[in-house]
């Protein structure tokens, strides 16, 4: 029994590991509202006040809860991330697409959407990570719902073990 939980804290704390590892990348990109193009970054640490940003071509948004930490980067997109108490969440969208992360306690989404009209999804509904990666022209969403993937993408829940995989 020991082992059992042992593990599962291990995948979690790999998961929250790996979200960690790109919010602190994150946390160097340029986190000020300014009118010229570019990419930028929002933070949101434990307890930390919400966050947003906006260029021509850009939007991030950030918020967070006493101990939850959200990270999100957008380079001629827009991303948005919420985590709420023991919760990290992760968005990154690129070249025109949109990233929306939801993260409720213990869960740890991520939501990558790269490419025109990219809309990339990830709903926590359970401990540990998801992910939803969408490529130009994709809707993928994770979720409480379960994994959808309409056009190119993957989407997956460790807790669930629901995913999509759709390669054109």
């Amino acid at each position: 029994m020991f082992v059992a939980r042992s593990t599962a804290k291990v995948r979690i704390c790999a998961g929250l590991g790996t979200i960690g590892a790109a919010a602190a990348i994150t946390l160097g990109a340029p986190a000020i509202a300014s009118a010229d193009p570019g990419p930028i970054g929002c933070s949101t640490p434990p307890g930390g006040a919400p966050m947003t940003a906006e260029t021509d071509d850009s939007t991030c948004a950030t918020e967070a809860g006493e101990s939850g930490a959200a990270a999100a980067y957008a380079s001629v997109g827009e991303a948005a991330a919420v985590a709420q108490e023991n919760a990290a969440a992760l968005a990154l969208a690129f070249d025109g697409g949109v990233a929306v992360t939801g993260a409720p306690a213990g869960t740890a989404p991520a939501a990558i959407a790269f490419g025109p009209d990219a809309s990339a999804l990830a709903l926590g509904s359970t401990p540990g990570l998801s992910i939803a990666i969408a490529a130009p022209g994709s809707l993928v969403s994770i979720g409480p719902d379960g994994a959808e993937c309409v056009g190119m993408g993957f989407a997956g829940d460790l807790g669930t073990g629901q995913s999509c995989l759709q390669m054109h």
